[in-house]
C-alpha cells in the first residue's frame, strides 16, 4: 500500500515478492534458497519463513554483494555463495531470487549458476519491479519450477486423487488448513497426491500431472499454475476457496462432490460429521448466550489474503455473530471474483488505501478486526481504543501459537468459535 501506514513494502513481512517466491521454495523440503542482494532483504524474507519453518535458515543463503558489485556485477559473490552451499548441503534444487537492490543490474543468474557446476537444478527469478508483492512472487516462483523441472507427461491417471494448489507456509496457520484439508478428501475417498509449495518433495511433484483433479485453495497464489497444468497437461482443476465454519464445510464438501459427480452415499459421512459439530458448538456457547447474549459487533472488519478474508467474513455473519456492517481488506488487492453477500464493503488493500484508513477508524468501542498486526498497529497508531482485534493473518506479532489449530474445516470452526466467545466474554468481563 502506499502512504505512511502501508507504504514501506520491506515493513509488512507478507507483502514482498522475493518473500512470496522463498515461501514456495520453503515449502519444497529438500530446495536450498539464495536470496542475490543485500542482507536487508535476505532477513525480511527470512523473517516471514521462520514461523512455519523453524530450520528454514539452515537452507536459506544470501550473496550480500557489496558496493563493487553495483558497478562490476554480483558473479563473484554469487558463485562464492553457490560454493559455500555446495560445501554445507545438498539439496534437490536450487531457488536462486534477484531482489529489487541487485535486479537492475542486469546479472544473467542462471548463466553464473550454470558456471558453479551445482548437482542440481537451479531455478532462477529476478523479483525487482514486480508487482502484487508477496503473491506475484509465489506465483512467479510456483510457474519457474514446473518449467525448470517438468512433471512426468500425464499418462496413468490415479483415480481419487488431487493436487492441492495455492497453498503456503506463508500464510497464517496454513499448514494445519492443510492438514484438515486433507482429512475432509479422505471423508469422500480422495487422497492428496501433491501439495506444491506447501510440503512435497521434488520426487513427489515429479508425479504431479499424475492426480485426477487440481483442486486450487488459494486462487491468488494458485490459479495461473492451475491454468498453466491445464494448457500444456490437459489437467482440470476446480477452485475452492478454504471453508470456514461448519455450514462453510459442508458446502465445501457438497461443492467438491457436485463438481467430481460423486454419489450421494458419499455425502453422509461428512454431512453426520458436520451435524455433530453444528450441536456441539451450539451447546459449549449456549450458557455463555444465557448469561451475555448473542455476539453483536456494529461493526466487523476482515483484513488478509482475499481467498481467507472473503470466507471468513461470511462465516463469520452466518454461523458466529451477528453485524451491523462487515468490510473485507483484501490484503493482495482488487478482487475479481463474485462477492459474498455477507460482505457489505471489499476493499483493495494495496490501492484503496484512504478507503480503508477510513474503514479501520470508523471501528469504535467493542467492535471486531480480525486481520493482521498492519491494521492492529494502525488503530493504535491513530488512537482507536477497545476494539476486539484477533490475527487471522500474518504477520501477526500478538499471539503465540505453538500447537496446530487450523481455521479451516470442522476442526477450525470449532478454534473459531472458542476464539471469538473467549474475545468476546474477556471484553464485557473488562468492562465490569
Amino acid at each position: 500500500m502506499a502512504g505512511e501506514a502501508w507504504g514501506d513494502m520491506c515493513a509488512q513481512t507478507n507483502t514482498c515478492a522475493l518473500a512470496g517466491g522463498a515461501a514456495f521454495f520453503a515449502g519444497v523440503p529438500e530446495a536450498a534458497m539464495m536470496v542475490n542482494g543485500p542482507l536487508w532483504c535476505y532477513f525480511y524474507a527470512l523473517r516471514q519463513l521462520e514461523r512455519p519453518c523453524p530450520n528454514v535458515g539452515k537452507r536459506f543463503f544470501c550473496t550480500q554483494p557489496d558496493n563493487q558489485a553495483v558497478v562490476f556485477g554480483t558473479e563473484d559473490c554469487l558463485l562464492e555463495t553457490l560454493s559455500l552451499l555446495k560445501k554445507s548441503m545438498k539439496p534437490e534444487v536450487v531457488f536462486i531470487e534477484n531482489s529489487c537492490a541487485v535486479s537492475l543490474i542486469g546479472d544473467d543468474v542462471a548463466g553464473i549458476a550454470a558456471q558453479a557446476d551445482l548437482s542440481c537444478p537451479a531455478v532462477c527469478m529476478d523479483s525487482g519491479g514486480m508487482r502484487g508483492g508477496f503473491w506475484e512472487g509465489y506465483r512467479e516462483a510456483a510457474l519457474a519450477y514446473v518449467k525448470t523441472l517438468p512433471p512426468r507427461v500425464r499418462q496413468t491417471v490415479r483415480p481419487k486423487t488431487v493436487n492441492l494448489l495455492g497453498c503456503t507456509v506463508g500464510y497464517y496457520q496454513e499448514q494445519a488448513d492443510i492438514k484438515e484439508m486433507e482429512r475432509l478428501l479422505e471423508l469422500v475417498g480422495y487422497n492428496v497426491l501433491t501439495r506444491p509449495g506447501a510440503g512435497s518433495s521434488p520426487q513427489e511433484l515429479a508425479e504431479l500431472a499424475q492426480a485426477e483433479v487440481n483442486l486450487v485453495m488459494h486462487s491468488e497464489l494458485g490459479l495461473e499454475l492451475a491454468r498453466y497444468l491445464e494448457e500444456n497437461y490437459g489437467m482440470p482443476y476446480i477452485t475452492l476457496a478454504p471453508p470456514y465454519g461448519v455450514q462453510g464445510t459442508v458446502q465445501w464438501l457438497d461443492a467438491f462432490c457436485d463438481a467430481m459427480e460423486l454419489g450421494k452415499d458419499l455425502r453422509k459421512p461428512y454431512r453426520d460429521e458436520g451435524s455433530y459439530w453444528a450441536k456441539h458448538i451450539q451447546n459449549a456457547t449456549l450458557e455463555m448466550r444465557r448469561l451475555w447474549g448473542d455476539i453483536w459487533f456494529e461493526r466487523v472488519a476482515v483484513a488478509g489474503p482475499s481467498s481467507a478474508a472473503l470466507t471468513l467474513g461470511k462465516a463469520l455473519r452466518r454461523e458466529w455473530a451477528d453485524a451491523g456492517k462487515v468490510t473485507v481488506i483484501c490484503h493482495d488487492g482488487a478482487f475479481d471474483g463474485e462477492a459474498p453477500t455477507e460482505a457489505d464493503l471489499i476493499l483493495n488493500g494495496r490501492e484503496e488505501v484512504q478507503l480503508v484508513e477510513k474503514a479501520l477508524c470508523e471501528l469504535g468501542k467493542d467492535d471486531l478486526l480480525w486481520g493482521s498486526s498492519q491494521e492492529n498497529y494502525f488503530l493504535r497508531r491513530e488512537g482507536v481504543k477497545n476494539v476486539l482485534y484477533q490475527p487471522v493473518a500474518l504477520p501477526a506479532y500478538e499471539e503465540v501459537l505453538l500447537g496446530e489449530r487450523p481455521f479451516a474445516g470442522f476442526q477450525g470452526a470449532c478454534h473459531l468459535a472458542e476464539r471469538l466467545w473467549n474475545g468476546y466474554v474477556q471484553k464485557r468481563c473488562a468492562k465490569g
